[in-house]
């Protein structure tokens, strides 16, 4: 089981480390505060959290629903799908967990811990309890923003492999037309043979004639 490190979060650390998030980029150093909520009150407990996780964790399991996004703080993280590692997660402020809260479905993968590590980890269901409307327009910007830079990735992403496709193609119909003019080089060379054993065949005949006489 996860184990929760008691320890006060709201720092100047933990702030810098959620602002840089661009989910929260807008936000002031008092409105992350705000945010977390005074510590050790029920509202911070439920919001955030600092997480040790042991050699083989599970973090995050692959078609379940939560609304939790992970900063690494120390320790390397597996991004696994169907049983293949398809990322790593081991520079603190890194983040996993997003792409399901951008998306609004189930985790699309599982987080596995590769060894002893930390997470401090944040509900984003926090958007739709928080009363200050000011922090929840700007959370939702964010969202709206990343969203946004990740459609584009997607788009060049698409554009990328298009143009990589349309390339190969292009080089394999290249390579057609080379193994087709091979093919005629080829078949002209063997109508020349047989037209040469064919002559052959006529001379053979024409001397086995005469041996007869």
């Amino acid at each position: 089981m996860p184990k929760i490190i008691k320890s006060n979060l709201i720092r100047e650390d933990t702030i810098d480390l959620l602002h840089k998030f661009q989910i929260l980029k807008a936000l002031s150093q008092e409105e992350i505060k705000t945010l977390l909520g005074k510590e050790g009150n029920q509202y911070h407990q439920r919001i955030a959290k600092l997480v040790q996780y042991v050699e083989k964790e599970v973090v995050v399991n692959e078609g379940e629903f939560d609304s939790w996004v992970f900063w690494v703080v120390k320790g390397e993280f597996a991004v696994i799908k169907k049983e293949v590692t398809i990322a790593v997660f081991s520079q603190p402020g890194e983040v996993f967990g997003e792409m399901s809260i951008l998306a609004g479905d189930s985790r699309s993968a599982s987080v596995v811990a590769m060894g002893a590590g930390v997470c401090l980890c944040i509900d984003m269901s926090v958007l739709y309890t928080i009363e200050d409307q000011t922090i929840k327009r700007k959370i939702e910007e964010g969202i709206q923003r990343l969203k946004s830079e990740r459609l584009n990735l997607t788009t060049e992403k698409l554009a990328s492999e298009k143009r990589w496709i349309a390339s190969q193609l292009m080089d394999i119909n290249a390579e057609k037309e080379r193994l087709a003019e091979k093919e005629k080089i080829l078949h002209s060379k063997e109508l020349e043979l047989r037209a040469m054993e064919a002559k052959l065949a006529a001379l053979e005949k024409r001397l086995a004639e005469k041996e007869i006489k």
